[in-house]
């Protein structure tokens, strides 16, 4: 038995929050909604979902604010996951809620370049209050980029983004964007490294099938629309593919032409990545195949298979209810709003 996982509890738990995930009828129903009021009055019918809405009885919920309550569910899900785990397995689900910590810290981060009040945005947080670093007050006082690089020394993000400048506010958005993700796939193989020797192999299958999408979806875009070099490309992909080696990485990098990169990525991933031949389905393309994969695979049993494919699951859901409100933003028939949601409907 593993003393650092509770396979048996935690499984018994996603299996009772896998009966509150959004079934075929309800994302039917969804979908007709032209208001954000009646998305809201929705969630509210929904277990999981009703609580957070209710924690803003009396405040009036816009677009934005509906956003950010739902990547905040699922911040605390995976927070409610790690009462399950204890030693190297709880630090490796902990690093899932890095993601959500880097879209904080690029959020502030685009403040400070447009010189605006970092106050403002503090509602808008959606890391773990619990988990995430301790430096926010700090970082809500900086009035210049050096300064924020200064407060984040001390924490794990500091070695990505002690380079960055004032200068050129596009591109150091952009570095910084890529050198925190690197950052969160790093750490998440580091430390999926330190699991028992079947669930390492498990972690990094799944996260690897998925930073093998990234890794598809980046250089496709950066070679047909980026101006940035096949080097650059390179160092800015993820090094912890499943089937996208280091050596096809390369390979794809240095592609020739658009087509041809789309021909091999077709090729290693043996996928029809571009089988809508339109580039804004891309990523729902990829997230169809990882839904579908992470629903296929095995969540029975003493491994961490159920933990790490609800994760998945669950931000697959939440970035389609997300696309539903942007679908109601801008008013957007349903023939046309299935196309960008990765559940079929």
């Amino acid at each position: 038995m593993n003393p650092f996982a509770a396979y048996r509890a935690i499984n018994t738990k996603i299996h009772g929050k896998r009966r509150v995930l959004l079934n075929q009828s309800e994302w039917s129903k969804a979908i007709e909604y032209k208001s954000i009021t009646q998305m809201i009055d929705f969630l509210k019918k929904r277990d999981g979902y009703k609580e957070l809405i209710e924690a803003h009885k009396g405040e009036e919920l816009h677009r934005a604010d509906l956003e950010m309550l739902l990547d905040g569910y699922v911040v605390s899900q995976i927070e409610g996951m790690l009462h399950y785990f204890s030693g190297s397995y709880k630090e490796f689900f902990k690093t899932f809620l890095m993601e959500y910590e880097i879209s904080d810290l690029q959020l502030l981060l685009r403040i400070i370049s447009r010189n605006e009040d970092l106050e403002e945005v503090r509602h808008l947080f959606v890391h773990s209050e619990r988990w995430g670093i301790s430096q926010y007050n700090k970082l809500l006082a900086c009035k210049t980029v050096s300064q924020f690089v200064e407060a984040l020394k001390g924490t794990i993000y500091y070695q990505a983004v002690k380079n960055i400048t004032q200068d050129d506010m596009d591109k150091r958005e952009f570095h910084m964007e890529m050198q925190l993700y690197i950052l969160f796939y790093k750490m998440l193989m580091e430390r999926a490294s330190k699991l028992s020797k079947a669930d390492e192999a498990i972690a990094k299958k799944i996260i690897g099938t998925k930073a093998d999408f990234i890794n598809a979806q980046w250089i496709y875009r950066a070679v047909k629309y980026y101006d940035i070099s096949s080097e650059e490309i390179l160092i800015y992909s993820l090094p912890c593919g499943n089937k996208l080696t280091y050596k096809k990485l390369k390979q794809l990098s240095y592609a020739k032409s658009v087509d041809e990169l789309k021909k091999m990525i077709q090729e290693y991933l043996d996928y029809p990545l571009f089988e809508k031949n339109e580039d804004a389905f891309l990523h729902c393309m990829a997230d169809r195949y990882l839904l579908k994969y992470v629903n296929k695979i095995g969540r029975e049993g003493e491994s961490i298979q159920a933990p790490i494919a609800h994760i998945y699951t669950l931000q697959i859901e939440v970035n389609d209810l997300v696309a539903l409100t942007e679908g109601v933003r801008y008013a957007l028939l349903e023939n046309e709003l299935r196309k960008y949601l990765v559940h079929t409907i």
